[in-house]
């Protein structure tokens, strides 16, 4: 199974904080990986590097650079569960997938705005989880990003 994150923070003694897109909120202790994966020792030395951790497009893992990187089931398989909040509305959700893909295609928002003759105000909005955006709105936001707009049903079983 396939568990995606949504935020990462820092927590004090090598501990990073995940969110899971389901609201579960997991507390993952980085220092076990020293000993099995040397490379993660480079945060004993350099605490800047380790507070740099940011969630992966798509939130299949948290990266530090190109080498130090963790995937999100690991996470979840052997991160404590410390927390289970209410799953994210909707407009939450397409918030989080509006800023992934207009990271991903690295576009700020007055280029998208630009681009799609939608006002920036509203990018904002819709990227806050405060808009209701149409259908023909999300397509010509996939389009402005040179991508196609993918509506997918999940089973919740």
């Amino acid at each position: 199974m396939y568990h995606r994150i949504e935020t990462v923070k820092v927590l004090p003694d090598y501990f990073i904080e995940t969110r899971f897109l389901g609201g579960e909120v997991k507390k993952y202790d980085v220092k076990k990986l020293f000993v099995e994966f040397p490379q993660f020792r480079q945060f004993e030395n350099d605490m800047e590097l380790f507070t740099d951790v940011r969630v992966d497009i798509g939130g299949y893992g948290v990266s530090w650079n190109d080498d130090l990187d963790l995937d999100a089931d690991t996470i979840w398989e052997d991160g404590i569960l410390i927390e289970h909040l209410p799953e994210p509305s909707i407009n939450h959700l397409l918030a989080y997938q509006l800023l992934l893909a207009r990271k991903s295609a690295n576009v700020t928002q007055k280029q998208l705005a630009e681009t799609t003759g939608i006002y920036q105000a509203d990018i904002s909005k819709i990227e806050r989880g405060l808009g209701n955006p149409s259908l023909a709105t999300l397509n010509r936001l996939a389009e402005g990003l040179g991508m196609r707009l993918n509506i997918t049903f999940e089973n919740t079983n």
